[in-house]
């Protein structure tokens, strides 16, 4: 785990970095194609007064929603975050900036659990291939032997 003294840490404007993997990062694993490996390259860099730079980069793969193959999604987010006294001024703040993101200051802040957090809402709502590589939409159509069922109302009625 990588906790965090978040006014240490950005008083200091030290710096963490590492890779995370599956194991790491299990609701993150929950939403890619199943046993299929990833990492998560990160770094965070605290900024005085209260600042927290944190990038994020990431190939994952997931499930096309078109043809339903394996396709890849690339992750390369940055993020800002300003640390605060308490909930209600976060919450003030969130409401007047779209900018810059504000979280509680913590002498045990999660790291770990932000990185992931921030991973799964860099990830597409829906995951789509530009152009299909093995289907495109004509492999959802019925097949041409298929006799459409509409066709067969029709022939009933007449022969009624």
């Amino acid at each position: 785990m990588k906790h965090i003294d978040t006014a240490r840490f950005c008083k200091e404007g030290a710096i963490l970095s590492g890779l995370f993997t599956p194991a790491d990062l299990p609701r993150l694993a929950e939403e890619v194609l199943p046993a299929t490996s990833f990492s998560v390259a990160w770094r965070a860099q605290g900024g005085a007064p209260n600042f927290l730079d944190l990038t994020l980069q990431s190939s994952v793969q997931m499930k096309c929603q078109r043809c339903l193959g394996a396709m890849e999604e690339s992750i390369d987010v940055s993020y800002r975050f300003q640390f605060v006294a308490d909930e209600a001024t976060a919450q003030a703040q969130d409401e007047e900036s779209d900018d810059v993101d504000s979280l509680v200051h913590a002498r045990q802040f999660d790291l770990q659990e932000l990185i992931e957090d921030e991973m799964l809402m860099a990830l597409p709502f829906v995951s789509l291939h530009e152009t299909c590589p093995n289907a495109g939409a004509i492999a959802f159509l019925p097949a041409a032997d298929k006799p459409n069922p509409f066709e067969v109302l029709k022939n009933l009625k007449s022969m009624a």
